[in-house]
């Protein structure tokens, strides 16, 4: 992780959590990156292609809270509710449409582990050269 450099300047995380991968055609990859994000206010997850279309792939954002005995360690949680805000829920699922050549998922981080990140490619054709990154800056 990378140490302030100036005054006001805060640490920040960059991982890539899947590179060069092939999603098949109707199928996922789950990417279980199991990371500790609780000193994070929010997390931004960049996906795409070697220049190319991501029309159909939809990411899933996971977050869980350390739990022991359960059956995969954590309480899970893949969407939230601002009552400060609104009542209505935020899922953290986004897919993108056809023409655009990758997006970024902006979410706020609700829970201390980043539990699992799914893509799901709902298209016919196998989507190849994936890559999904990871960035976040302490609060």
């Amino acid at each position: 992780m990378p140490t302030p450099i100036g005054p006001g300047e805060t640490p920040t995380m960059t991982k890539v959590l899947l590179q060069n991968e092939t999603i098949p055609a109707n199928g996922e990859k789950r990417l279980f990156p199991g990371l500790d994000v609780k000193k994070y206010d929010r997390l931004h997850i960049h996906v795409g292609r070697d220049a190319k279309s991501v029309a159909g792939l939809s990411i899933r954002v996971l977050f869980g809270t350390p739990i022991q005995g359960l059956h995969c360690g954590a309480l899970l949680a893949d969407s939230t509710v601002w009552f400060e805000e609104t009542v209505s829920e935020r899922a953290f699922e986004w897919t993108a449409t056809a023409g655009k050549t990758g997006f970024i998922v902006s979410v706020p981080v609700v829970a201390p582990v980043l539990y699992d990140v799914i893509l799901r490619n709902t298209g016919a054709q196998p989507l190849d050269t994936v890559y999904v990154t990871l960035m976040a800056q302490e609060i």
